[in-house]
């Protein structure tokens, strides 16, 4: 016969212990291993939301959406922070403040930005600079749709012209009975919205006030019909100072020409019939019809060093019965300088690292930080020293440092501690005042690598955020 089980002489006791003990275990894992973010502002968008909404008709505030994230804090005990993760760390000029960010620059390194790419080289070398390219894991998540257009209909090619022998069928396929092309002719520019969720496209602020700059990265996919087809269909992008193209044969080849000069050819399916994604950002070509990656290789070429004049796309036939789907066409990040029109070129020293937003247009980070210093004497031989962040014109007023009082006979300084120090204006004349960019961030202040967004989720939220980060 079983044994019965004897009941605890102080179960509140011990309930009690179950639950502290469960609260300690919840707090060392928050301490040592994961720990839930909420994304405040909108530096990392549409990658991580972190936004007020408006009303699309009114344009009144109409809630928040603020992605949570859960972030890995064990992973930099055992390894360093690797390029392209994004990462939580402390801000440098702030100390208690977490900052969410992509960690782009390297110890040891000079990094440059320039015609929307990023290059990097040894520090202290004289080498060319090389561009630096995202991993295709990583572009997965960071394409950000221009076309269609959120709310257009995509069988309605809007922007798109096309002349000779081709007719739309009742899909919105282009069905080419003979020579002729089909091409968007205006260039494609870094639009503050591009990429963000249809949900709620219309309902976040357009608050960039940086110019839109013509882009150099892009991404076509579609879908091509060849059965029935004669000659070739060729696949045109001007981007930049970049010509390249991909002509499918029907007789069974694929002809890339590359911006190096290069031509390659790669023997495919006869009168091919399929899905088609072509990509080119950070210097890299991607092919790939259907789930065959038929290209992949970073090229050998000559940075951009001024503005991107113009960017094209065209589908020209030299045959017949090519029919060609609506195409989606995406953009990469693309990185602008700093805002003070400081030189693009940054030295990350031994132990620091670079870091920027992927909302680039919109992003305080690495490129635009700023250290001011105030020192005065003391009276007594010594000088006393208030670091902070100089940060003016932010989105909250209220948060700008250093302030003055309405008067304009006080000043207010936060330092890099948080502290706040209250100077007069005559101490103020005074004192020695000192800006300097400040731009990297110590490898022990990182605190970990986003891994999800987990929240938030309908009803509460009008769109589902539960994704990967890379």
């Amino acid at each position: 016969m079983a044994k019965k089980k004897e009941k605890s002489k102080h179960p509140f006791r011990e309930n009690i212990e179950v639950v502290v003990f469960a609260i300690i275990m919840a707090m060392g894992l928050k301490v040592f291993a994961i720990e839930a973010y909420q994304i405040p502002t909108g530096s990392m968008q549409p990658t991580l939301m972190g936004t007020e909404l408006l009303d699309p008709a009114t344009k009144r505030p109409a809630g928040r959406l603020n992605d949570r994230v859960l972030v890995d804090k064990v992973s930099y005990f055992f390894r360093d922070p690797q390029r392209w993760e994004v990462v939580v760390f402390r801000y440098p000029l702030l100390t208690h403040n977490n900052y969410v960010k992509r960690l782009v620059g390297m110890p040891n390194e000079q990094l440059w930005i320039d015609g929307g790419n990023l290059y990097a080289r040894e520090l202290g070398s004289d080498d060319d600079f090389v561009v630096l390219t995202k991993p295709w894991k990583v572009m997965q998540n960071i394409w950000k749709k221009v076309l269609p257009g959120v709310g257009d209909d995509p069988i309605q090619w809007h922007g798109w012209s096309t002349t000779g022998k081709a007719t739309p069928n009742d899909a919105g396929h282009i069905v080419f009975s003979g020579n002729g092309k089909t091409e968007y002719a205006s260039s494609i520019r870094n639009g503050y919205l591009h990429g963000y969720p249809d949900e709620i496209y219309f309902s976040v602020p357009n608050t960039s006030s940086r110019s839109r700059e013509v882009v150099g990265d892009l991404r076509l996919q579609f879908q091509l019909d060849g059965q029935q087809a004669t000659g070739s269909i060729d696949v045109g992008l001007e981007l930049g100072n970049n010509i390249l193209s991909a002509k499918f044969n029907a007789s069974g080849s694929l002809i890339l020409s590359l911006p190096t000069g290069e031509q390659r050819t790669i023997d495919i399916p006869d009168r091919f019939n399929g899905e088609v994604d072509i990509a080119f950002w950070d210097h890299h070509f991607r092919v790939a019809l259907g789930d065959n990656i038929v290209f992949d290789e970073t090229l050998d070429i000559e940075p951009h060093t001024t503005k991107l004049p113009r960017n094209r796309m065209a589908f020209t036939v030299n045959g017949s019965q090519w029919i060609l789907s609506p195409v989606k066409v995406s953009r990469d990040i693309h990185y602008l300088p700093p805002r003070q029109n400081a030189a693009p070129v940054f030295e990350i020293t031994e132990g620091n690292y670079f870091m920027m937003g992927d909302n680039t247009q919109n992003s305080l980070d690495s490129r635009d930080w700023q250290r001011e210093t105030f020192s005065y004497d003391n009276g007594d031989d010594t000088t006393f020293k208030i670091m902070g962040d100089h940060l003016q014109h932010g989105s909250d007023p209220m948060y700008n440092n250093p302030r003055w009082n309405m008067s304009h006979d006080i000043m207010t300084l936060r330092d890099e501690f948080g502290n706040i120090h209250t100077l007069d204006g005559d101490l103020v004349k005074q004192s020695a005042d000192v800006l300097q960019h400040a731009p990297l961030v110590p490898r022990n202040y990182m605190l970990g690598r986003a891994l999800a967004v987990f929240m938030p989720l309908k009803p509460l939220s009008p769109i589902n955020r539960f994704n990967l980060v890379q």
